[in-house]
């Protein structure tokens, strides 16, 4: 087991469960997590965190429920193997909520959607 150096604001709007399940899970998909390592106990975590063990609970059960860990009982909560179908998954949901973003911003710009085409592929092929 690593340590996570996870951070959480109480005086966020988002729910502290989820803040902790965006931040594991970033771990995963990066693979700075790798498949099996366990992940901290839900005390462990909620300790160091300074939150309620439910909250913890919440985030394990949400990454779970994702397919992202498995919780072993008596044992703990794993980093599973990811397919590649759920890294392509992740990956086109978090280009969905971004070209959302962009699209968004380029209208209030003032941009066309060819122009707004134009600087993807500018950006497509620049990488």
């Amino acid at each position: 087991m690593i340590p996570l150096n996870l951070v959480v604001s109480l005086q966020s709007p988002v729910p502290a469960y989820e803040q902790i399940k965006v931040q594991i899970k970033a771990l995963i998909m990066s693979g700075e997590l790798n498949s099996g390592e366990m992940l901290p106990s839900v005390r462990g975590l909620a300790r160091d965190l300074k939150v309620s063990n439910i909250t913890t609970i919440r985030a394990y059960a949400d990454l779970e429920n994702e397919g992202l860990v498995t919780a072993v009982q008596g044992r703990g909560c794993f980093v599973n193997a990811l397919p590649n179908e759920i890294i392509r998954k992740q990956y086109l949901a978090e280009i969905d909520a971004n070209l959302a973003n962009v699209s968004a911003k380029g209208k209030a710009a003032g941009l066309t959607l060819d122009q707004l085409k134009l600087k993807l592929e500018e950006l497509f092929n620049a990488n």
